[in-house]
């Protein structure tokens, strides 16, 4: 008989008695783990297969040793080391590991800056690593540390990635002149390949994972300061002031360049002039193997390191919203700037002071991807309720790295003009003779102080983008006038009635009917938004203020320390920073009412206009909508020479504002939700920065087209019109209408038929055709009384008036249920791609068969008019391939089912 087998150990009994145990395996004694990996591989029978080296090798060592012990804490229970001993040994191996890593930082940190500052001294990397042998020396012979062995053995570390601003005496750091000023505001690097780096999570991204790759260095001239190397640059020669093109011929070079594994395939990323030349240069100095998403990483990171301490230090909190989740974790005094994936491809662009046409900012758009990235919601249109996934919006990253860029601009330049007055009062003292041969560098101004323009749509807009800034500022910020800006552009809040019940009734009906107008409507014109268009407000900026010395409005003195940024809301604009106006706003404000006969009279004070650096129009897409002829006029007045000259230093006004070539160094920033002609023709006009252009559009695949979600059965007829030129496109329309669409209503006597006109001109056109064919039409307009909207309704649900006129804008501003259609025309495709189902959807809404004998006899209808100058409304409806097609085609009609 064979030798008996060795009994097993059995464990513990019971629930109790089991967690007991698992206790104290785990927390009351040291836990071997190689004797509990190779305890698992036993002879002949194996848990689980590995294709591990270092497991093969341990099973073999176990196998040649030939012991089988069941418990592989069996040793360590034989007395041979206590759990106490255990915890001590690891405490102490932990706080070593946490010294050997904070000394290591600590020397790299100086070691890259003493590498950089001893660059251009034409020193070599063998001096800094002897700097640093003898750095280290004192932690290596005291005690022999771990990194600094492993550091001799490996050979000199690789050069950090993170490079340094230069120290000089140009450099506008505050605090180095003044003993108490303290408020962050200077230049600091703030990157890191930690915050670069991305991971694999569930939020949508395209990248993927890509912890095992290292970030590039960047090429030498890349951590040159933004701000100075564009506003440093001599006028322009032999400028003509008819043609610009010709004396710039950089800024028609254009390229589409690579984002893959960064943005999706659908994102189309332009860049033209220098910023294309600096993109090509620092592609050609990286190793072909180098990543999309590593060059963009490494393009960010040069104009990184100029951002103020301030800015940095609150950055994260900001933006935490729209990293991934690998990205969120903050640790405290973490300056390093993290990106999102956007915006590592706009702040090159935007910090480098180029002109950016943004046309994909996020709007709620149906489409089918991973449930990370989306939002879901039931949405009931009509009688219909589906189920539909919305994209995360991107509106706050781009918000978020608008409000950083503003306030990084005005602080370095406000910073500069400080410091430079205390240098031309130093050398006033002291008579120096050779204070005239310095002139040139004390030119950092312009005409006038305001030097940001920002155009919203409204003042709840407005109000969250200061709301913004205020807190990217954190507890430096020193508010003047904050309850005044939360009463005149915060929510309006609801007033409160006498009777309970009735208020909640009333609550209820209300948010019912908000709730069917949408998300994005209920943030512009819902019941708590202000959603006044006529404002304007300056704002100040004051760095290196003592918080001290700041009395509060209402309290006792601030009592925190150290210095901060004073803001102060309502300045006038002559004594403003920023200014923040709507277009109309703005118009009225610098436009006379009084006018004589002559014309002479109606003439405009833009002097506070004259020096602008950098203009953003946010919320393109709702000016649009307002009227876009208000954004060409402000945008016509800007940097044009002052009329009053009377305050104004010209020895310190920078040559370009003198020769008048303000438009030149001005930065225009656009964002919009869609790609419009307006927009582009707009954009193409004023943005004329010797720094190039980044444009970035989304193509519409056919699957996220918005035709996808009609939820009606419908066949949408499209019908292309002949017209040679954009003027002649609503005239075109109108004719093809009178001659082909009209007399079939006419002859047939066709009823509930929905006329959406997108543009007042043509409404007012087909309103004059309708009279003058003596049609029964109703309109709803965005002029019309409540009145006479309702009446209309009305009597278009009943059938006693066949037509209704429904504008666009009525459409946008109001989001009125339409009832009684069933029969659509589309005289004009819609700006919003999102108007073209939601209107399509109200077909048959209210009708029953039982009615009228013409819901039953003719079938639902949708005919939609378009001209190849339409094929930006067109490809958001039905995508990009179909737009093409359509369009080019040989064929003039397309039929769509759903």
């Amino acid at each position: 008989m064979g030798a008996k087998k060795p009994k097993v150990k059995k464990g513990p009994k019971g629930k109790k008695a089991r967690a007991k145990a698992k206790l104290e395996q785990v927390w009351g004694e040291h836990v071997d783990e190689e004797a509990r990996l190779a305890s698992k591989f036993r002879k002949g029978k194996s848990k689980f297969e590995t294709n591990n080296a270092t497991q093969q090798q341990q099973q073999q060592q176990h196998r040649n040793k030939k012991e089988k012990e069941v418990d592989p804490l069996s040793r360590n229970r034989r007395g041979l080391k206590t759990s106490f001993e255990s915890f001590l040994e690891r405490k102490d191996n932990l706080s070593k590991n946490e010294q050997e890593q904070k000394h290591q930082r600590q020397f790299a940190h100086q070691k890259n800056h003493k590498r950089y500052n001893t660059a251009n001294d034409g020193s070599s990397d063998d001096d800094d690593d002897e700097s640093e042998d003898e750095e280290m020396g004192g932690v290596a012979s005291n005690g022999g540390s771990l990194s600094y062995l492993l550091k001799r053995i490996n050979g000199p570390k690789k050069s950090s990635s993170r490079k340094f601003a230069p120290e000089s005496d140009d450099d506008d750091s505050i605090v180095s002149n003044d003993a108490d000023s303290n408020d962050g505001t200077e230049s600091v690097s703030s990157t890191s390949s930690h915050s670069q780096k991305s991971h694999s999570d569930n939020d949508g991204n395209m990248n993927m994972d890509d912890d095992d790759e290292e970030d590039v260095n960047l090429p030498k001239g890349t951590v040159e300061d933004p701000y100075e190397a564009h506003f440093s640059k001599k006028p322009l020669t032999q400028l003509d002031s008819t043609d610009n093109t010709n004396l710039m011929p950089h800024l028609a070079k254009s390229s589409k360049v690579n984002t893959s594994s960064l943005l999706s395939s659908s994102m189309q990323v332009h860049l033209s002039g220098p910023i294309l030349d600096s993109w090509e240069t620092l592609t050609s100095a990286l190793p072909d193997k180098t990543k999309p998403r590593q060059m963009w990483r490494a393009f960010a990171r040069g104009p990184q390191q100029h951002t103020r301490q301030v800015l940095s230090r609150n950055w994260n909190s900001l933006n935490r919203s729209a990293l991934k989740r690998s990205q969120r974790e903050i640790n405290e005094n973490d300056n390093d700037i993290r990106l999102s994936a956007l915006q590592q491809v706009l702040y090159p662009a935007i910090s480098n002071y180029a002109d950016v046409l943004i046309s994909m900012e996020s709007r709620q758009v149906s489409v089918l991807i991973s449930f990370s990235h989306v939002y879901i919601y039931i949405v009931a249109m009509g009688s219909h309720q589906f189920i539909a996934l919305y994209i995360k919006q991107n509106r706050n990253e781009i918000n978020n790295l608008l409000s950083m860029h503003v306030l990084n601009h005005v602080l370095t330049s406000r910073s500069r003009v400080q410091k430079h007055n205390r240098r031309i009062k130093q050398l006033a003292e002291v008579e120096d003779e050779a204070a005239d041969e310095e002139d040139e560098q004390w030119r950092d101004q312009g005409y006038t102080r305001p030097k940001v323009l920002l155009l919203f749509p409204t003042r709840g807009t407005c109000w969250a983008f200061v709301k913004k800034m205020i807190e990217l500022l954190g507890d430096s910020a020193i508010l003047e006038m904050e309850d005044r800006f939360e009463a005149e552009y915060g929510p309006i809040k609801r007033e409160k009635g006498s009777d309970e019940e009735e208020e909640e009734e009333e609550k209820a009906r209300v948010d019912a009917i908000m709730k069917q107008k949408g998300r994005e409507w209920n943030e512009l014109f819902g019941e708590e938004a202000n959603d006044d268009d006529d404002f304007k407000i300056g704002i100040s900026l004051t760095p290196n203020v003592d918080k001290k010395k700041v009395k509060a409005k209402k309290g006792p003195l601030v009592t925190s320390s150290g210095s901060g940024v004073k803001l102060r809301l309502f300045a006038d604009f002559f004594h403003s920073d920023i200014i923040l106006a709507s277009p109309i706003g703005l118009k009225m404000s610098t436009t006379n009412e009084e006018s004589d006969d002559e014309g002479e009279g109606d003439t405009a004070d833009v002097d506070f206009l004259s020096s602008i650096e950098m203009c953003i129009v946010a919320r393109s897409d709702v000016l649009m909508m307002q009227n876009w002829d208000h954004v060409n006029s402000v945008l016509d007045s800007l940097n044009q020479q002052p009329k009053n000259v009377s305050d104004i230093d010209f020895s310190r006004v920078r040559n370009y504002f003198l020769e008048g070539q303000g438009k030149y160094w001005r930065q225009m920033i656009v964002v919009s939700a869609f790609t419009d002609p307006y927009v582009l023709s707009t954009f193409r006009r004023h943005a004329k920065n010797i720094e190039g252009q980044l444009r970035i559009r989304k193509k519409v695949s056919t699957d996220n087209a918005s035709i996808c979600d009609v939820m009606v059965r419908v066949k949408q007829v499209f019908q292309r019109v002949t017209c040679s030129t954009v003027s002649e496109a609503g005239s075109a329309r109108l004719r093809f209408f009178s001659e082909h669409v009209l007399p079939k209503l006419q002859r047939l006597q066709q009823k509930h038929t929905l006329i959406y006109i997108p543009s007042y001109f043509d409404f007012v056109a087909v309103r004059n055709l309708l009279l003058k064919r003596e049609a029964k039409f109703v309109s709803v307009t965005e002029y019309a009384r409540v009145s006479e909207v309702s009446r209309g309704r009305a009597r278009f649900l009943q059938g006693l008036k066949p037509i209704m006129l429904y504008t666009g804008r009525a459409h946008f501003f109001l989001r009125h249920k339409i009832k009684g259609a069933r029969h659509l025309i589309f005289f004009g495709l819609p700006e919003y791609d999102e108007f073209y189902p939601s209107v399509v959807n109200m077909l048959n809404e209210g009708l029953t068969s039982e009615d009228e004998d013409d819901v039953s006899r003719l079938p639902m209808s949708s005919l939609s008019l378009f001209t190849k100058f339409d094929a930006h409304q067109l490809e958001r409806i039905v995508g990009t391939s179909h737009a093409e097609r359509m369009i080019k085609g040989d064929k003039s009609s397309y039929v769509f089912a759903s």
